[in-house]
């Protein structure tokens, strides 16, 4: 853990359930807290990354030139994501050769973690490894997860009626993992709709086709997705306008 791990975040989605706000502003910039979203995510990372990759799509200029302004102990880096409109998986695509072959933390821009989410609930470790929760009510939208006895990962997919949790969008691969998922990314990339590829659909194929992600129980985090007015308003309740 440290130098030796790149995060890298995804936030080149256009916000649309936010629309008319992220008509202007980009949702990695709506405030919540005294900060935009993008600055909880960057500062969740900071603790155990040597550099994070910011990916950029819809107004990435803002968010790019909100990231110059900003004074980060470690290098903060964005690449821009020409096609945001065909998912989360063509900004992992855009990420890849800044992230190398190393190890990384894939994080989302719209997620807010508490500082220590990587530090006290999810550190990075060896293998691929995923974030979830399971004692609280699992939305119908969210992306749920059915587990093996030894908590290895078997299946992801929002349509999943037979689960035991919910991802809540944090992945690390080590090093000696980089190289079988990026196996995996390029088989989903061939194999897939591009129209609705994600970056779930590679946790998908390693669950099918091994090594199994380890499921991580993160149950006491509490955290907020600000993907609509509603989060927004309860995001903005908890942690400040």
């Amino acid at each position: 853990m440290g130098a030796e791990w790149v995060g890298v975040v995804l936030a080149a989605g256009r916000g649309s359930r936010l629309a008319p706000m992220t008509d202007r502003t980009p949702k990695p910039l709506i405030e919540v807290g005294g900060r935009p979203c993008l600055g909880w995510a960057i500062e969740a990372l900071l603790p155990v990354v040597g550099r994070i990759v910011v990916v950029t799509g819809h107004l990435g200029d803002q968010v790019a030139s909100w990231i110059r302004r900003q004074i980060f102990p470690v290098p903060v880096e964005t690449v821009r994501n020409p096609v945001p409109e065909r998912g989360n998986l063509t900004s992992l695509l855009a990420a890849r050769e800044a992230v190398g072959g190393g190890a990384f933390i894939l994080a989302n821009a719209d997620h807010l973690f508490p500082a220590d989410f990587y530090t006290g609930h999810f550190r990075p470790e060896e293998g691929v490894r995923i974030a979830a929760q399971r004692a609280r009510p699992i939305l119908e939208d969210e992306m749920k997860i059915r587990i093996g006895s030894g908590g290895d990962l078997l299946a992801i997919s929002k349509g999943l009626t037979d689960f035991h949790g919910a991802y809540i969008g944090a992945t690390c691969v080590s090093a000696s993992a980089a190289g079988r998922y990026w196996e995996a990314f390029e088989r989903v990339s061939l194999e897939a709709d591009p129209s609705t590829a994600c970056v779930e659909d590679v946790l998908a194929w390693l669950a099918a086709f091994g090594p199994r992600p380890r499921v991580v129980w993160c149950d006491a985090v509490r955290w907020h997705e600000v993907d609509t007015p509603e989060d927004l308003a309860r995001a903005r309740e908890a942690l400040g306008p």
